[in-house]
């Protein structure tokens, strides 16, 4: 019975968490919809040049279901705050970095700005990254700290935040 409890909880979660980042999608592509109007930007790709932004959005997404997937699988939990893995990652997608589900998000929203020659997009997602990067480092890497211990530190000296190492 437990177990099912369990499994429902991590469902519910997945539903959350699912809800708000279709939301922090919607809410993204309309304010750069928005700032490309409003100030008459121009596109950054001409057609059908503006076509090549659709393997990056693709890829992105694809790369961003299957993390939060084997996040949700192997960490028994969700990338949502209210149902935290219970596990450390450090396998998988997440060997390489330590967030390959925002890095996933931000490479989705890019091939997407450039497909729809939504030129706005790029002027938010400074702001954006920054207030996502402060999120990181501020808020959950100090509750992974506390959670994970010497697990975490270790992991976090040996996989960088948003971009893998090339290999040499």
């Amino acid at each position: 019975m437990a177990e099912l409890e369990y499994d429902v909880s991590v469902v519910r979660g997945i539903a959350e968490a699912s809800i708000l980042l279709s939301l922090l999608f919607v809410a993204t592509v309309l304010a750069g919809v928005f700032v490309t109007q409003l100030l008459a930007l121009p596109p950054l790709f001409p057609p059908p040049w503006n076509s090549v932004g659709l393997v990056p959005a693709i890829g992105g997404g694809a790369s961003l279901v299957y993390c939060a997937a084997f996040l949700s699988r192997h960490g028994r939990g969700t990338p949502y705050p209210r149902l935290p893995p219970k596990r450390l990652v450090t396998t998988g997608p997440f060997a390489r970095v330590r967030n390959p589900i925002i890095s996933s998000w931000g490479i989705m929203i890019i091939g997407l700005a450039v497909a729809m020659n939504w030129t706005g997009i790029f002027l938010l997602m400074v702001p954006g990254f920054i207030g996502i990067h402060a999120y990181i480092v501020y808020h959950e890497e100090p509750i992974l700290e506390r959670r994970f211990g010497a697990e975490y530190d270790e992991y976090r000296s040996r996989v960088p935040r948003w971009t893998p190492r090339l290999r040499s």
